[in-house]
């Protein structure tokens, strides 16, 4: 490795950028020369774009988890309250279409604004951070001193790589913005993309529990959906554990469970409700 002069680093710092900063080599007569090991930086970015790929994947699965089980619940119980009734069928398919094409706008809308509200605060967040970088350059000098020694570096040696990254306008703001706010120093707006993401992976959740109506009625009805959706459920457990390194088994049963556990609450409810609150419809 050679010395040269410090290269700019381009997009949120990873941790090796601080650890290739703490290899610089000191000059008897330049100073610190800071010395990026690019190689390892590319690396760190690579990294991140596939903590990003499984994130996307992670709304992905609990977008169509939503879907299953909202849905699955609602034609649950209307299917119960409903039962024996001249209008039980097409209450069913309507209250479950109507359902999910709400749910699909509520949580699209919801994913939406979030994701725009999560980047405005980060906009405001890192502007802050900036403003304080040239107003109060001591604290913040204090800070990165106190940031890299509670990550193991020696008080004295802490205080001189934070004068070196101090001299890099663009890496002291990278790094400042990354381990204070824990957030990358130019933050992408995902909105549109989330909303749309959660909007279509709960409406594809939620058509699994209406197909059977559509064909089918009456307690056929019922049963299909209900082994479709726990079909559903035990795919989603199994591509969720997948995604965030759980064992297969138990992601599959742990989503499958809960699933269960929802169907059966919509049930009782269904049995109870009409009953408590005296409705009764038509008898076919």
């Amino acid at each position: 490795m050679g010395h040269g002069q410090p290269q700019s680093v381009h997009g949120a710092p990873s941790a090796c950028t601080i650890a290739a900063m703490a290899k610089m080599h000191v000059g008897s007569d330049q100073g610190a020369v800071a010395v990026l090991e690019l190689p390892q930086d590319v690396a760190a970015g690579s990294e991140r774009a596939e903590l990003a790929r499984r994130a996307g994947i992670r709304e992905v699965v609990f977008g169509v988890q939503d879907g299953l089980l909202t849905t699955l619940g609602l034609t649950t119980g209307v299917a119960t309250a409903t039962a024996g009734a001249a209008v039980a069928h097409t209450t069913i398919l309507i209250a479950g279409l109507v359902g999910a094409l709400a749910g699909m706008v509520s949580m699209g809308t919801g994913a939406y604004l979030a994701a725009g509200a999560e980047h405005d605060l980060n906009r405001a967040a890192i502007h802050k951070e900036r403003s304080e970088l040239r107003t109060q350059p001591e604290a913040e000098h204090a800070e990165m001193v106190a940031i890299l020694m509670a990550r193991g570096v020696p008080s004295n040696e802490a205080d001189d790589l934070s004068a070196t990254l101090a001299r890099y306008p663009k890496l002291w703001e990278e790094t400042h913005i990354e381990k204070e706010l824990g957030i990358a120093s130019e933050p992408e707006s995902t909105s549109i993309q989330d909303g749309l993401v959660m909007a279509g992976t709960f409406l594809i959740g939620a058509i699994l529990p209406i197909l059977p109506y559509v064909v089918l009625t009456g307690l056929p009805a019922v049963v299909i959906s209900l082994w479709l959706s726990a079909a559903g459920l035990l795919g989603v457990g199994l591509m969720k554990a997948a995604v965030v390194g759980q064992r297969m088994v138990v992601g599959g049963l742990q989503v499958l469970g809960v699933g269960t556990a929802a169907a059966l609450a919509a049930y009782l409810l269904g049995v109870l409700l009409p009953h408590a609150f005296g409705l009764r419809l038509p008898p076919a």
